[in-house]
């Protein structure tokens, strides 16, 4: 099972979205959320990393930090909280 990490400011609303992620993968992807003050902590085993609208500024600091592909997310996907489109995205990037 392929793991992916979503990253936003706090981790609340990407939670939700996770679970829309795991829900349109027919449950093939384990997907946590966390802030972007704690993920570091939690990047063991991760196949990608997604990271919220808010802060994508910050994707060139969190691709220098980890060695898994770092892509941010849609900003219409993500208010939308569109688990199947950020699903169908993910396949892109990797297989899952």
């Amino acid at each position: 099972m392929k793991k992916v990490m979503l990253i936003c400011n706090a981790g609340m609303s990407t939670g939700i979205l996770a679970k829309k992620i795991e829900a349109a993968s027919n449950n093939s992807l384990k997907v946590s959320a966390y802030s972007e003050s704690e993920y570091v902590d939690y990047l063991s085993d991760i196949d990608l990393v997604l990271v919220g609208p808010q802060i994508r500024f910050l994707m060139p600091q969190i691709k220098q930090a980890i060695s898994v592909p770092v892509h941010a997310i849609s900003p219409v996907k993500y208010g939308m909280m569109d688990g199947k489109a950020v699903f169908e995205d993910i396949q892109k990037l990797i297989e899952v």
